[in-house]
Order: C-alpha cells, then structure tokens, then sequence
C-alpha cells in the first residue's frame, strides 16, 4: 500500500519554488499524461521528477562514543530525497514528497488547502487532533481519541493537523479510509502509480468546488494584502524591541503533516553574522545566552539569527527565527506562524468571543484611580516617610520623587484598596519555592484570589494572568499555607484608557477591547480556573487622567 503525501503549491510562490527546487534538487525527468476527471473532462498534466543530489557519507553525530572505545568512526549516507511536481494546464501546481523533501515544500505551499478539503469530508473515527491555541501555555495540544467520531474543538483553538478515518461510499477504491491532514494531505492507496496521483488531485478538486462544508472548522486564512503585510511587520519589529519575551518559539510543528518538537527532537545550530553556537534545544533562553555571549542586543537581533536543523549533525533545513515563532498582533486581528501572517477566521473569532463572554465581570466606579489619587498618596507617605534617615539632606521634591517610584501606581493602588475597601493587601509577599520566589498574588478578600495589573495592551494585562495561574496551582498543591481559603479566582485589570466598555446595564462588555492576545489568553484562564474547581471573575476598573 503507498503513501501520498500531496501538497498544492501557492500560486503567488511558484516561482520562488521552482528557483529552490532547482538550487537544492536535480530534475531528473519530465513526462506528459492524460487523466479524465470525475466530471468526465480529459485533463493534461506534466509531471517532473526531482531527485536530492547525491551526498557525500558523513560521520554520525555520536562518534565520539565509539573514540571512547577506540572503535572506528561510522559514516552514513545521506537518505534520499524525492518530489513530483505536478503543473496542470491551469496554472495550479502540485506537489508530492518523498523522504525529507517536505521540509523545501512546506516554505511554499498552499497553507489553508488541506483543511479547505477536511471541511468537506465526512468522518468515522477520529484519531488525533492537533490544535494550536496562541498566546496560551499550552502553545499546541495533542489529542488522541478511541472510538470516537466528533470533530472537537474548543474555544480560542484552531487545528493544525486532523488524523482520521473517513467514510467511503461502496466500492469507492482511491484511497483507503485512513487519512491525514495539515498543511498537506496524506493519503493510503492500494495502488502506486502516477495515474494514481493524478486520479487523487482530480477528486480533491472535484470535492473541494462540488461538495458543501460538513464541519466548521477554525484555521487561519494567509493575509495577501501588501500594505498591511507591511504594516504587521513594522508592528512586530516594535514589539519584540520593547518585550522580546512576549515572542514565542513554538514546541511543536506541523510541517505537513509531520510532527516536529522544535525544542528536543535533535539538534541545531544558531547562526549570525559568523557565530555559530549547537544547541541541544531551542527556546527563547538558549538563543538570549548565545547573543549575550557574542555581545549582541537581544531584541534587536532575535528574529534575524538563522536555525540550522540538524540530523546526525548536518544541515537539514534552515530557517530564521522570525520563520519559527508565534506572534499576535491585537490591533490587527493577526497571528505570526511559522514566517506568514495569518487572519484569525470568524469561526475561530466567533468562538472566542462566546467563550470571552461567559466570563463574570464587574466594574465598581468607585475602585477607578486617578493620577490625582495617586499623588494625594504620595503626599500622605511624605508625611508619615519624611524624616527617616534615608531622606536625611534631600528637599520635598527628591523625597516625594522616590517615594513615586518606591510607591509606583500598582502598590499604590492596592494598599488604598486595603486601606479604604477591606482587601489584605499581599503585593509584594512571595513565596519561595524550588529556589523562586513566586508572588502569591494582589489582594484577598472574602475567598477572592485576586491578581492586580495596570495596563492598555495584551503584553502587560498578560502578566496578571500568568501570576493568576501560577498562583492558583501551588494554592492546589497546599503550598500556599498562609493563604485564606478561596473560592473565587480574579483579574483585577486597571485599563489605561479614557474610552468605558459597560453595556447599557454597566456590565463591561470583554469583547470589546481590541486585545486579541489578551482574550486568548483569558479563554485559557477561565478554563484552567474552573478545571480547578473555582469561579473565575473580572474586575474592570480604570486609571484615569
């Protein structure tokens, strides 16, 4: 029985394509066939053959096990690759890879092609699922499946990759029921012949124009546009230079339909401007360490360092960082993934705004802060801070500066929480594990956790969530003793904006904030919180001029 793995080649990328194609592989043959589609309609195809060129033998990477030994190194050769590219008289372009050769073909193909077909097709088992959940913890989540035939997904979740079981009609032979889907199609055939491939692509087209959607599905649609490409791109630069570590590098990547674990699966070499540095794993730290130690300004070079991946330690594929990351711009709508630019689709959109909305929020008018607030505040801690002998020499003016930045907005906001509202005030009380000192969170009262940020953009909201969930899983653990017992799990967030989001009945309305990182992140909150056994809440509030 073959194995077919197809891909559709982006239109606007076959060219580039062809040009790799023709650096990196041999084209060995070109032949024409005739195919008569399912409509009845003879088609032509021209079917060429690439072939890897031959390599050299090369050591293994462990050969210096067998030095130990005194045993003589080993050499391998490098596995072959192939690729049938498949050009129909309508300008489309197909390809089917063999071997390795995915890793050239993913770059350039047709991203949203294999779930365009998936929507269509009607399932009786699913296997597994892989789905990815931006901004959240969970970057990617596997899901394997017994005897199950539901197409599930949950909020906030868009599929990277389907393995199933299809139902066939009788006597339908092309491909057996098993199949697998991403980026590409996989199919099982009991025949394996080109004719075979053409008869494939040819159903594929005819479902994918003659039969409706079964399922709706949440991907991520490729943005075309040029002037807004370019407005994304200056978006990221001036992201990652104020936070690089809201850029993410995935752990696991489909390419194809091929799982790849970024951070174990092998080796890599980080490369720029003539440093290299192998590492054993990839992640935001290991590529900080390589450019602290050849004197470069980490936001700055990040998403220009070049990826080597390694197998028996050579070259596989190679790509750079900004090609490997995930990134979400909220104003934007958008999602960074794996080098393209994606728009969130309204299937995924609209189940994250259900999911936002099921989310309790309050907004008490009385908790908003003013800068006036804050510097009444201020004047109450001169008084009562003046004369310590920390401030022996300094005028009003030095004094009521450090205090600002001792009593910085957030303190400030919660101790007049504790002092004027009834909240125990823990900011700034840590709990030191495994050698961390971890902030057990904001303010406490009547079994809420609360969780405190100030703030107008996901990067900065975000970090209350963060602290929410760490917070709440070591209070599961009894690693919190001194912690009042719970009930209730809550986002305090401040918003740094004069424009209100209460409804009619001054209700905040989530939705409403262009925060899309932000409200990906508190889909995964609330689950996380209600999986724990507790009630998640929000409190609005605002920090006014």
């Amino acid at each position: 029985m073959g194995s077919i793995n197809l891909y559709r080649i982006d239109e606007e990328k076959q060219g580039l394509f062809l040009q790799e194609l023709a650096q990196k592989m041999e084209l060995r043959d070109t032949i024409f066939l005739e195919s008569e589609n399912e409509t009845g309609i003879v088609e032509n195809f021209g079917l060429s053959l690439y072939l890897s060129r031959p390599g050299e033998s090369k050591e293994i990477s462990w050969n210096w096990v067998l030095e130990e030994f005194h045993e003589q190194s080993i050499e391998v050769s490098t596995a072959p690759k192939g690729i049938i590219i498949v050009e129909k008289d309508d300008g489309i372009t197909y390809a089917v890879t063999f071997g390795h050769s995915y890793f050239l073909v993913d770059k350039f193909c047709d991203r949203e092609f294999g779930f365009r077909f998936a929507r269509k097709l009607p399932y009786q088992e699913i296997k597994t699922t892989t789905l990815t959940t931006p901004n959240s913890r969970r970057n990617k989540t596997v899901n394997t499946y017994i005897n199950y035939s539901e197409l599930e997904f949950d909020s906030g979740e868009s599929f990277a990759k389907l393995k199933a079981k299809v139902k066939l009609e009788e006597g339908f032979t092309l491909y057996k029921p098993a199949i697998e889907i991403g980026s590409s199609i996989r199919f099982s055939t009991a025949e394996e012949s080109l004719i075979e491939i053409l008869k494939l692509i040819q159903h594929v087209e005819f479902v994918l124009v003659h039969s409706e959607d079964k399922y709706h599905i949440p991907v991520f649609a490729r943005i075309k546009d040029t002037d807004k490409l370019q407005l994304l791109e200056g978006s990221l630069l001036t992201a990652v230079a104020e936070n690089p570590t809201q850029v993410n590098i995935s752990e696991l990547d489909i390419i194809g339909v091929t799982e790849i674990f970024n951070h174990n699966d092998g080796e890599f070499q980080l490369s720029y401007k003539g440093q290299q540095k192998n590492v054993s794993s990839l992640s935001n730290a290991e590529i900080e360490r390589f450019c602290d130690e050849s004197g470069w300004d980490y936001s700055r070079t990040l998403l220009n360092i070049s990826v080597i991946s390694l197998y028996n330690g050579h070259p596989v594929v190679t790509k750079k960082v900004r090609d490997l990351i995930d990134y979400t711009d909220d104003g934007q709508k958008c999602l960074l993934s794996k080098g393209t630019w994606y728009q969130y689709n309204d299937d995924y959109l609209s189940y994250l705004r259900d999911s936002i909305a099921e989310i309790e929020v309050k907004y008490n008018p009385a908790f908003d802060f003013s800068r006036e607030q804050h510097d009444n505040f201020i004047n109450q801690k001169y008084e009562e801070e003046k004369n310590e002998p920390r401030y022996q020499g300094q005028d009003e003016a030095a004094i009521k500066k450090a205090l600002k930045q001792k009593y910085y907005a957030e303190r400030a906001y919660n101790l007049l929480r504790e002092q004027e509202n009834g909240f125990q005030n823990f900011d700034r009380v840590d709990v030191k594990i495994g050698g961390c000192n971890i902030e057990v969170m904001d303010l406490y009262k009547d079994g809420m956790m609360c969780a405190v940020k100030i703030g107008s953009a996901s990067s900065k909201l975000c970090y209350a969530v963060d602290q929410s969930l760490t917070a709440l899983k070591l209070y599961k653990k009894g690693n919190l003793p001194n912690v009042p017992k719970i009930n209730t799990v809550v986002l305090w967030f401040v918003l740094e904006t004069q424009t209100h989001i209460e409804d009619v009945d001054g209700r905040p309305q989530l939705n409403q904030l262009d925060m899309l990182m932000l409200k990906n992140r508190l889909d995964q909150w609330k689950k996380e919180v209600r999986l724990q056994g507790f009630t998640p809440m929000i409190y609005i509030n605002y920090r006014l001029n």
